[in-house]
């Protein structure tokens, strides 16, 4: 590779990074910078996401970066770049993410724009706490007609998996279940959207019916799966709200043994700090000789 304050620097970089880089297809492209910098060189990572390359694909390499630099040493590389446009990793890209190190002349005034556009995508994903990218999945046809039955109250659940070939979302379960039972509806290495109506009597008086996202996320299952669930759920949620699901909880368990209607309940209806002590009750340990009495707090089941 060529060093990048050489006088053809820049074209070199270009024709030798963006000639490899296809318009359908990810893939990850390691760069080596001619000047050392101490005694080893320095080295960036990029990552190609196209626009046109299939939702998972792009989900697999955003999910498996992390591990791919797991395998080099550590401070292999000093510069990251990634992106789905060409504009998004070349020469003047790297010269912008240089620049924050303080390696290379100021940028022009092109170069200034687009950084401060950069940095203003920065914030908003990381106001939004984006660490994957959004996936928009088609939500197949008959799957809308079950999304309508549960708004109308027809039904309370309906489960949802990712076609990952076809890169859709369908429904493969839609009834009315108790809420003891939707842990045996979910499978032991898969995950699983979920759509829920828990419905209760609020403090033992009116009958409340509230919609539940539950996201199911098994420890088990493949990595591949895993990867394309966390990309399409915020959109997919938003296309839900459209539909007037009007989702009022978000749930993630990797147990569904751990959603009992209790734990339920109390994430609907947080008890209050005052609710909370007067719940506590004070027991009284019997008495030891040589021993003094004392208290403990037992908080309610």
């Amino acid at each position: 590779s060529s060093g990048i304050n050489a006088e053809y620097g820049e074209e070199d970089y270009d024709n030798m990074v963006l000639e490899l880089l296809d318009e359908d297809e990810c893939c990850f492209l390691v760069y080596r910078l001619d000047e050392p910098r101490g005694s080893h060189f320095e080295h960036v990572l990029i990552t190609w996401r196209p626009e046109e390359a299939s939702v998972k694909d792009r989900a697999a390499y955003t999910m498996s970066k992390p591990h791919l630099t797991e395998l080099f040493e550590e401070g292999t590389f000093s510069y990251f770049l990634g992106g789905h446009t060409f504009s998004d990793v070349d020469f003047n890209a790297l010269k912008y993410v240089m620049m924050g190190e303080g390696e290379i002349e100021p940028l022009s005034r092109y170069e200034e724009l687009k950084k401060e556009a950069l940095a203003e995508e920065e914030v908003e994903r990381n106001r939004a706490l984006k660490k994957i990218p959004d996936m928009d999945m088609y939500v197949e046809d008959d799957t809308v007609k079950e999304i309508n039955k549960f708004v109308k109250g027809f039904i309370n659940f309906i489960q949802f998996v990712i076609d990952g070939k076809r890169e859709t979302i369908r429904a493969t379960d839609s009834s009315n279940v108790a809420i003891d039972d939707l842990a045996d509806k979910m499978p032991e290495d898969s995950p699983r959207f979920n759509l829920y109506r828990y419905s209760h009597l609020k403090e033992g008086k009116s009958t409340e019916f509230v919609p539940v996202f539950i996201y199911y996320v098994p420890e088990g299952g493949t990595a591949k799966a895993k990867s394309l669930y966390p990309c399409a759920i915020d959109c997919f949620i938003k296309k839900l709200q459209s539909l007037n699901a009007d989702i009022k909880l978000r749930l993630e368990f990797s147990d569904m043994a751990d959603m009992t209607e209790g734990v339920l309940y109390e994430m609907i209806y947080p008890p209050d700090r005052e609710t909370l002590l007067a719940s506590f009750r004070d027991v009284v340990p019997a008495k030891r000789p040589g021993k003094r009495g004392g208290w403990i707090k037992v908080l309610p089941v």
